[in-house]
């Protein structure tokens, strides 16, 4: 038995207690009787709980294991006969040793996960997945929950001090053996962030596959538009048609269409609103029969052949928003396959691995039998609540995602939206598919949801940025925030579709994101959050909030003012924000005001930015043979429109290119067009190469 005045410590994690909650949801409290470097262990004798927690070392990091055993005796109580089915066993820790501050991602409500500050783990939000550090000795610090195929890991800071990290099943066992969470230290937070995910997945038993490993569908690669804000639960034949119009007769090169949420075949259709359509079930596959009167091949169809487009379809995972009607053809033709939710008491399909794989595929070969070209599956974490108490959440998680990609894979050659599931049960299971929302859902004309889209899919691109690519969610271009969302969309590396009402898209607006053929500027890597801006609410700050990316050795920095109080903010900006190397030189473009500057990598450049509409771009761009090459003039992303090797320009499209040079530029042995001050304006077409001199 420990003596009662030690304070019991693992590595960096100081002040250890351990706990079991049981299935009655009584908390007991353990004693420590055993303890070294690498393992403590804990037990209550009166109730037979023993529990053993590890230190290991793995890959690049340390993880935290946990066995534990309940053989229930002596019990004082009504139940309580396992352990909890949302919490079984963990242990608090008063402080984590170094920690000075943190950014850290938690799950806000079933589905989405969004960034908080602090320097002090007990204000850590319930269900927080992943914390990345900064420590006292100036590096960084990055820990993620885990979720294996039976046992989750939740971190949630305690009221009475110190943070909780604890496991649990969804199901009712009296034993545990799985891996809490992995935790690392490194000099580069997103190499670290990066590193933590690889390791993640091995540490699972899953194949170690990021961002860049994963397949990303080459309908993503192209401009598309939603249905959703445009029409909402009231979309019909006629109106899809009519917006397909509109993009033709004004030149906007939208490829795509997702005929999203309202399109199906659920009662009281056309009485439904927003806040009872989360009431409406399932009858069928089919589309809305009065709004739909062609079926859904016959919109689909009409769709691809007067209009070229590439359909997508939206549905939840649990049919429609309350299950399956139980007196509906699906549920007549599907009956072995479905079952009644213990917790939810709706008809959804089963969480067992044949019957999950074999209720897709009959649902989906409907849909390709309909010529839907990809899907958007959505209300994927609702497998904590639909599943409890029949499986573990692991195992319900592998099964679920098993049977989305294999269908995704079988029918639209893995063209698929993950929507709605971004906990941690999702995150660890989706075996090949590349892209999943990273935000809540789009509210046009509102500059508050805006400053919220900003941050949650810029600092969720730190962690789950590292496996998928994301989905920054539709937007409008006539709204109050176009010109900035299009930017942001245009520097996610995701795709980019559009969800304007009819006869409100401008073209304008829309193409500095694309190229005339509506393939998007793609960006190969995710914009996240420059490192000065990770540790602060940037809401709270009287500073702006930088976005950064980069194409090759060019950076790309947006700059926003989202101060709470609606401030003038001021910021420096230098090389060091996009990682870019400091031996260089550079030429600084300000993208909207058309200017130049040239710096060193050490120089830094203050920028101020008046008000809420103020916002900026600026683009860093090495100098080499006294000449940088900006790009295509109309596009946000232009140092991605070209490819320029031994004074050999090409771009990937007609327009003009603004070039800077320090002396008079020549191309193919002409005099070219001077725009202003060193930067040289040259009507270009696509793939065809000009030769670039300067003198």
């Amino acid at each position: 038995m420990k003596n009662k005045n030690t304070t019991l410590n693992l590595d960096i994690f100081k002040g250890i207690t351990a706990f079991a909650v049981l299935d009655n949801d009584k908390r007991v409290e353990l004693e420590c009787c055993d303890f070294t470097e690498e393992k403590l262990s804990f037990s209550c004798d009166k109730y037979g709980i023993s529990f053993d927690v590890f230190l290991k070392e793995y890959g690049s990091g340390k993880v935290l294991s946990y066995v534990a055993e309940y053989n229930p005796r002596n019990l004082d109580f009504v139940g309580g006969n396992h352990f909890g089915v949302e919490q079984a066993i963990g242990i608090n820790i008063e402080t984590i040793d170094l920690l000075e501050q943190y950014v850290a991602t938690y799950r806000r409500g079933p589905y989405w996960v969004s960034p908080c500050w602090g320097d002090n783990i007990s204000n850590l939000p319930d269900n927080t997945q992943a914390v990345l550090g900064k420590t006292k000795e100036d590096n960084y610090f990055f820990t993620t929950a885990l979720c294996d195929n039976v046992f989750k890991t939740t971190i949630k800071g305690n009221e009475n001090g110190g943070v909780d990290i604890f496991v649990w099943s969804n199901d009712l066992r009296n034993h545990v053996d799985t891996t809490a969470v992995y935790y690392a230290f490194g000099e580069k937070p997103f190499d670290l962030a990066e590193t933590a995910m690889r390791d993640g997945m091995a540490l699972l038993g899953r194949p170690v596959k990021l961002r860049d490993d994963r397949h990303y569908p080459e309908v993503f690669e192209y401009l598309g538009w939603c249905s959703w804000d445009a029409f909402q639960m009231f979309v019909t034949h006629d109106d899809l048609i009519n917006k397909a119009e509109e993009f033709r007769e004004k030149g906007i090169p939208v490829r795509w269409m997702l005929l999203d949420d309202m399109w199906g075949d659920v009662d009281n259709n056309n009485s439904c609103n927003i806040p009872n359509m989360h009431s409406r079930e399932l009858n069928s596959f089919e589309a809305a029969p009065e709004r739909f009167p062609k079926g859904l091949k016959g919109i689909v169809n009409e769709l691809q052949d007067e209009y070229n487009m590439i359909v997508g379809l939206w549905h939840p995972t649990t049919g429609y928003w309350h299950g399956i009607n139980p007196t509906s053809k699906i549920a007549n033709d599907c009956k072995d396959l479905l079952f009644y939710s213990y917790k939810s008491g709706q008809l959804v399909h089963s969480f067992e691995k044949e019957k999950v794989a074999q209720y897709y595929d009959v649902q989906h070969k409907f849909y390709k039998d309909c010529d839907v070209d990809f899907i958007k599956v959505d209300n994927q974490a609702f497998i904590k609540e639909y599943s409890q108490l029949t499986m573990p959440i692991g195992t319900a998680a592998e099964n679920l995602h098993q049977a989305i990609e294999d269908v995704a894979d079988k029918y639209y050659n893995g063209a698929l939206i993950n929507c709605m599931g971004m906990a941690l049960e999702n995150f660890w299971h989706r075996r090949d598919s590349a892209v999943s929302r990273f935000s809540g859902d789009f509210q046009p004309e509102n500059h508050e949801w805006f400053i919220k889209h900003l941050l949650q899919c810029s600092y969720n691109s730190i962690v789950q940025g590292t496996v998928y690519v994301g989905d920054w969610d539709m937007w409008w271009s006539d709204d109050g925030q176009a010109k900035p969302n299009a930017l942001i969309h245009a520097m996610s590396g995701g795709p980019i579709y559009l969800s304007d009402k009819l006869n409100r898209s401008i073209k304008d607006i829309i193409m500095p994101t694309v190229y005339s053929d509506g393939k998007i500027i793609r960006l190969q890597t995710p914009a996240r959050p420059t490192i000065d801006c990770l540790f602060k609410n940037p809401t709270d700050e009287n500073t702006a909030f930088k976005l950064f990316n980069k194409h090759n050795d060019c950076g790309i920095l947006a700059i926003f003012n989202i101060n709470k109080d609606e401030c003038e903010v001021k910021t420096t900006i230098s090389a060091s924000d996009m990682l870019l190397e400091k031996e260089k030189t550079y030429c600084v473009y300000n993208w909207r005001e058309e200017t130049v500057t040239e710096v060193t990598g050490e120089d830094v450049l203050d920028v101020s930015l008046k008000d809420f509409d103020d916002y900026k771009l600026y683009l860093y761009i090495p100098i080499s043979s006294d000449m940088a090459v900006i790009g295509l003039r109309d596009k946000y992303m232009s140092v991605a429109t070209y490819s320029f090797e031994n004074g050999t320009l090409k771009t990937f499209d007609n327009g003009e290119v603004i070039v800077y040079s320090r002396h008079k530029l020549f191309v193919d042995g002409n005099p070219a067009e001077v725009y202003k001050n060193n930067l040289y304006k040259i009507k270009v077409e696509k793939d065809k190469e000009y030769l670039l001199k300067n003198c």
